[in-house]
């Protein structure tokens, strides 16, 4: 069981699909690190499903996602190492075989007005969503070790082709491994004025479906 707390970034329907995607990625023993670990959701469920006995890290800006994150791991048993800190800080010298970037970030005024980021939890990713993956996405592969991978999240309430273009220019291979829709919560059908702005202006993606209103998660993997 992974407890959740207010203020800290609780698992959503994109944490799934990362969590499926790491599983199939790991093939060895690896030391593995969850980069915005948030609860420990993603690692942690990784460590009880996958058969490799994996060395796990865990890091995140905030103090109290980090204690919520070991009493998680202490709950279910698990040893991990679990680090406060902004992105790699904690982690300089040390490299990894399998990074999991568990920031699934959106524009900033999607944000507000969206209901995953309520109860004082932050989003502090830029207008369009991709400052803080793209701050990422340059300095993993300092991190990797030879033939180490990054696993991420894109939502695409955010500026997809400026995330996928980082990527691109920061590493060999960006693959996508899987995509799936969601209907946007109708709670957010109020502010479809400032969603078609943001979409006129490349901050967002998404299309429409049968009356509904429908954004994508999509995981990629980069070597």
């Amino acid at each position: 069981m992974i407890k959740e707390e207010k203020k800290v970034f609780t698992p959503n329907a994109t944490t799934g699909l990362l969590v499926n995607s790491t599983l199939k990625t790991i093939k060895k023993k690896s030391d593995i690190l969850d980069l915005g670990c948030g609860t420990g959701f993603v690692g942690l469920t990784v460590a009880k499903k996958t058969k490799f006995k994996n060395n796990y890290y865990f890091s995140d800006l905030s103090q109290k996602a980090i204690t919520l994150c070991k009493n998680n791991a202490k709950r279910n048993k698990i040893k991990i190492y679990a680090k406060t800190g902004s992105m790699y800080q904690p982690w300089e010298g040390k490299k990894f075989d399998l990074i999991i970037e568990s920031i699934s970030a959106i524009a900033k005024k999607v944000a507000v007005i969206s209901p995953w980021y309520k109860n004082g939890i932050p989003c502090d990713c830029g207008e369009d969503g991709a400052e803080l993956v793209n701050d990422v996405l340059k300095v993993t592969k300092k991190y990797l070790k030879k033939n180490g991978k990054l696993i991420f999240p894109i939502v695409t309430l955010s500026n997809k082709n400026k995330i996928l273009k980082t990527a691109r220019k920061n590493f060999k291979n960006v693959k996508l491994l899987v995509s799936k829709d969601w209907p946007l919560p109708r709670s957010m059908y109020s502010k479809k004025r400032l969603l078609k702005k943001l979409k006129k202006k490349g901050l967002i993606s998404y299309k429409t479906k049968y009356g509904l209103i429908l954004y994508s998660s999509e995981i990629y993997i980069a070597y």
